[in-house]
């Protein structure tokens, strides 16, 4: 989500440093909120981590990650299929997430509704055969009925913990 709570900063970030022994790659959109705070997490716990970019590498977005991007840069990386001078246009975020969902083992969804990005990704990691794992959350809590409907819907296994990923997997 892009306006995720302080459950779920905090779960991400925690999430993200319990994963370090492993050493995954953490891929995400560079968008403001949880994609934000997961490429942080990734890079302050010496991971690799990669952006997948809705634009042309020349048209960072939102332009206030650019300092972010270059970072990501020397410890992971930026993607994208737009050229050079593509703006970030709103179909192409939906198409950015196909590559998110390829590109991934696991796609965790930390916090969403029932529509927007992280169910199209979700769905397409499902489409892709990967697994996909939600963060419970409250049942009246508008970030959270995504994930508990994935979770209830057998769509997602729960996790509450780094754990929870890596015997799932």
């Amino acid at each position: 989500t892009r306006n995720p709570s302080a459950y779920g900063l905090t779960m991400c970030e925690e999430i993200i440093a319990n994963l370090t022994p492993y050493q995954p790659v953490i891929v995400s959109g560079l968008a403001v909120g949880i994609d934000h705070t997961a490429h942080q997490a990734a890079l302050k716990n010496g991971l690799s981590s990669v952006a997948v970019m809705a634009s042309g590498l020349d048209k960072i977005y939102p332009d206030h990650h650019r300092t972010l991007a270059h970072r990501l840069c020397e410890s992971g990386g930026l993607l994208t299929e737009y050229p050079l001078g593509e703006f970030p246009e709103k179909n192409n975020f939906p198409e950015r997430n196909r590559i998110v969902a390829g590109m991934c083992d696991a796609t965790i969804v930390i916090e969403t509704g029932l529509k927007g990005g992280s169910m199209i990704t979700a769905d397409l990691a499902t489409q892709y055969q990967r697994e996909v794992f939600c963060l419970p959350g409250r049942s009246t809590d508008a970030n959270s009925v995504g994930c508990n409907y994935l979770i209830k819907n057998l769509k997602a296994q729960m996790l509450t913990e780094a754990e929870d990923l890596v015997t799932g997997l």
